[in-house]
């Protein structure tokens, strides 16, 4: 009972991890680095059941399954094998790595022969006879990342049995779900390097994405987490131990931050980085995600093909991401705009409560749900005789059309057509003399 109670306070630590001020440093190349730091910690974005499996199954759809998933994986993130098998020639003083599939001729530890066996019975009382993750492809034995691959199955198996289920109707669903938990699995040891900086792009984008969708500290505990998941599970000597290892890390990652791990792995799946941003738009919850990734990282989502490099520490996060990818540059206006080109929703609003404000941090987070920059043209309309300020009937008007509109949309591309639309309706409004919209931005506001 102690060391399960002692088990259970090592652990309690990594969920929240807020004790720790985290910042986010952007550096767009231009000689100075933006130092955003992240508003209070967020719950990650909700996926349900049907939002993940109807995602995981028109993502798989587009992706072939590798033979060899943990090789596969390997050459998606372009990470180096972390162990493997020689034999010594002793004739000429040659050591010659073993080919795929050749093993060593010696006495395996009984261990992990007896862990193996224990994983294989685990396999056929779950339905999946042999070897159902692919654990056992490059070596007899589940030992080195076949261990954590394990130790990460047991900790959301409810999750990867919903991946099975939206697969079912594909050729071998269980191959599918173990190449997501090999890229799953190697993606987490590569972050779990001492001051890693992923410089691949594809890894890249998915860090950034993986952030918008469950936040800053959640990401940082993940990490933490799953370093102990490594070095419970090498120490583990049975199937139970490994068990216990993986139930834990499964309580600090929760049910919607591991369906978000999972949607994406099954996304990065044998693609690329553009690629990979090409598809967050159409991701459910990539809309609150956006929103997400402005607040807690400063970035847009939309343009998050442009993160170049990820710089993790324990206490900072540094992006190297092209200028226009900032949050800041998607709520700014272009110096010297024209008075007669009105913004419909308000981006002069910022920190005045007059007239019902502050309004333009409220459109903001409306406009990052549709990955829409406030400076776009949607967001304009040529008014004859404008006239500012506007009066708080006007901002009202404007921001409960635009929120209504968007009421019940999940994905990025849903909620862009839904602003976009909004948007059209209040431009040809506020451009028709007479209407109340037109008056309210022709007459200005009482100062």
């Amino acid at each position: 009972m102690g060391g399960l109670l002692l088990a259970a306070l090592l652990w309690m630590p990594l969920i929240g991890c807020t004790t720790t001020a985290r910042t986010v440093r952007l550096d767009t190349g231009e000689g100075r680095l933006l130092v955003h730091v992240p508003l209070a910690d967020v719950e990650p974005v909700e996926l349900n059941e049907d939002e993940f499996q109807g995602a995981v199954v028109e993502l798989a759809r587009s992706s072939r399954i590798p033979v060899r998933p943990q090789e596969a994986a390997r050459r998606l993130f372009e990470v180096d094998a972390r162990s493997a098998s020689y034999t010594y020639e002793h004739h000429n003083r040659r050591i010659i790595p073993l080919g795929p599939g050749e093993h060593l001729e010696e006495e395996p530890p009984a261990a992990e022969v007896e862990l193996t066996r224990a994983y294989l019975r685990w396999c056929g009382r779950t339905g999946r006879t042999g070897d159902c993750l692919c654990l056992l492809t490059e070596s007899p034995l589940v030992n080195g990342d076949g261990r954590f691959a394990l130790a990460l199955a047991l900790a959301k198996g409810a999750v990867l049995d919903e991946m099975l289920e939206a697969f079912k109707d594909m050729a071998d669903p269980h191959a599918m779900v173990a190449a997501v938990l090999w890229t799953w699995t190697t993606y987490m040891v590569l972050l779990s390097i001492p001051d890693v900086t992923v410089s691949k792009g594809l890894a890249a984008v998915m860090t950034a994405t993986l952030i918008s969708y469950v936040g800053i500290d959640t990401f940082w505990g993940l990490i933490v987490g799953f370093k102990r998941l490594m070095d419970e599970a090498d120490r583990a000597t049975t199937f139970n131990e490994l068990r216990e290892t993986g139930e834990r890390y499964g309580k600090v990652m929760g049910r919607n931050a591991a369906r978000a791990f999972a949607m994406l792995a099954t996304a990065a799946l044998g693609n690329t980085a553009v690629g990979l941003a090409t598809k967050v738009p159409t991701l459910p919850g990539s809309a609150p995600a956006a929103v997400r990734a402005a607040e807690q990282g400063g970035y847009w989502l939309p343009a998050v093909a442009e993160v170049r490099t990820v710089a993790i520490t324990t206490e900072t996060l540094t992006l190297s991401l092209a200028p226009g990818a900032t949050a800041m540059a998607a709520q700014g206006t272009k110096p010297g705009s024209r008075v007669d080109v009105h913004h419909i929703a308000t981006i002069e609003n910022s920190k005045s409560t007059l007239r019902g404000g502050p309004w333009t941090p409220k459109f903001q987070k409306l406009f990052a749900r549709a990955g829409m920059r406030m400076k776009d043209a949607e967001n304009t309309v040529p008014i004859e005789g404008h006239k500012g300020p506007h009066p708080e009937r006007y901002h009202q008007l404007v921001f409960e059309e635009l929120d209504g509109a968007m009421q019940g949309c999940r994905g990025l591309a849903e909620c862009r057509a839904a602003l976009t639309r909004a948007l059209d309706w209040l431009a040809r409004e506020i451009a028709t003399p007479g209407t109340e919209l037109n008056q309210l931005v022709t007459r200005g506001a009482p100062r």
